[in-house]
């Protein structure tokens, strides 16, 4: 009866109950004597090794990727973080070097050599002049500081101006770059008496009235002559830097390459006459 039964039903299912009952004889046999199988265990799982290398085969690629993006995203990330700092400990030694070059600047202000006739007043530009047509920057030395009208300003290098108006904590000093502006001066090197003028710009003067014939050469050093008695003597205003003679007038056409920094002067010297020589020079007889 039995076998009838299992005669008519499908292929599929008939194999399927043989598999298990050969599996179900198997696993009997296997737990009374384990030994008898396990050369058959160990070459089916040698067998199924590929199977499993496949199966994990997407876990794997999706782990590797997963990986290489994280690996990019730190990099980038890291990247940026490593410009940052570059820039911050770049602009942190713009800050270093530009108080350096300050001290140095100051330094060489106050080791300026000055005359027995006049006091050093440190002072700081403060602003410029709101007319774009004048030559004049603000100082933050004033009538409190002994600041006066006339008194002339120079920096390491060379002469700067004169002040032209004083307020209580300020000051307004006129460059000798302006056109208004001339000092008398003396060539170093020959001893020839000339007018050195403004022409409106920070980085050039004129030495006016030289003949074509006059020993000037470029190079020459321009030093203030007291002439007149508005700046004092003794102190660098230029260097000749071009000499052009062939305008028609007798005149030759000279620049002056300022001696002093007009453009990044932060800090200048005020001379203040001493209260002794002031004195002196009121009991000399004229």
């Amino acid at each position: 009866m039995l076998p009838s039964i299992f005669s008519q039903k499908p292929l599929f299912a008939r194999m399927t109950i043989g598999f298990l009952v050969v599996a179900l004889i198997l696993m009997l046999l296997d737990s009374k004597n384990p030994q008898w199988f396990s050369p058959l265990r160990s070459a089916s799982h040698a067998s199924m090794q590929p199977i499993y290398q496949i199966a994990v085969g997407p876990s794997y690629a999706m782990t590797y990727a997963e990986g290489q993006l994280y690996t990019k995203e730190a990099l980038r990330r890291e990247n940026i973080r490593l410009q940052t700092e570059l820039l911050q400990a770049r602009a942190k030694l713009q800050v270093q070097d530009h108080l350096i070059a300050q001290n140095a600047r100051l330094h060489g202000i106050l080791t300026t050599t000055l005359s027995n006739t006049h006091h050093l007043q440190l002072a700081q530009v403060i602003g410029t002049d709101s007319n774009p047509l004048k030559q004049v920057v603000i100082l933050n030395k004033g009538k409190n500081h002994g600041v006066q009208i006339g008194q002339t300003v120079i920096d390491e290098n060379g002469i700067l101006g004169q002040i032209i108006n004083t307020y209580q904590d300020t000051s307004r000093l006129l460059l000798i770059t302006d056109e208004q502006q001339s000092v008398a001066v003396v060539v170093a090197r020959t001893g020839q008496r000339a007018m050195v003028s403004g022409v409106g710009m920070p980085d050039s003067l004129s030495l006016d009235y030289i003949f074509k014939t006059a020993d000037v050469k470029v190079g020459d050093e321009l030093i203030s002559s007291g002439l007149g008695e508005r700046i004092p003597a003794g102190y660098k205003v230029g260097t000749v830097s071009d000499i052009d003679t062939t305008h028609t007038d007798n005149f030759a056409d000279i620049k002056v390459k300022p001696s002093a920094d007009f453009l990044r002067s932060n800090y200048v010297l005020i001379l203040q006459p001493k209260e002794s020589s002031v004195a002196q020079a009121k009991h000399q007889p004229s």
